[in-house]
């Protein structure tokens, strides 16, 4: 049986037949076995799992949507983009670094994919995906 669901981890039906290979790759614990503690790892291929999840593309398109309504201003957007994802105002330095991203990003493509693109950087930062 498939339980799909958008629930956090902590509320998934486990099949101990079965193990999810998402849970595997971000170190969840074995159902067969007494798990006393996780084993806890840090390596490239889940931040490379988080950055090209459909769900984070999705999540992405929809804050740079919801920022597109709101300013046309770049530099408002970006501002925007920082309270709204990480909670707290952009320094001088973020937003002229979001800037110059943006640009570059619109030569190669178009803005719309260039807001997508640097909204996916925003949400896979450390900054948001950790509590300090």
């Amino acid at each position: 049986a498939n339980y799909d669901h958008n629930h956090r981890s902590v509320f998934l039906m486990t099949q101990r037949i079965q193990r999810r290979p998402l849970m595997a790759l971000f170190d969840g614990a074995d159902a067969n076995a007494s798990t006393g503690q996780r084993r806890l790892s840090n390596v490239p291929t889940q931040a490379l799992y988080f950055l090209n999840n459909d769900f984070l593309h999705r999540q992405a398109a929809a804050l740079a949507k919801r920022l597109a309504k709101r300013t046309a201003d770049p530099a408002g957007r970006i501002r925007q983009a920082h309270q709204l994802a990480l909670g707290r105002p952009a320094t001088g330095e973020e937003v002229a670094q979001a800037r110059e991203f943006i640009t570059a990003y619109i030569a190669a493509a178009d803005e719309t994919r260039a807001w997508d693109a640097w909204c996916r950087v925003l949400l896979g930062s450390n900054e948001f995906l950790y509590v300090n």
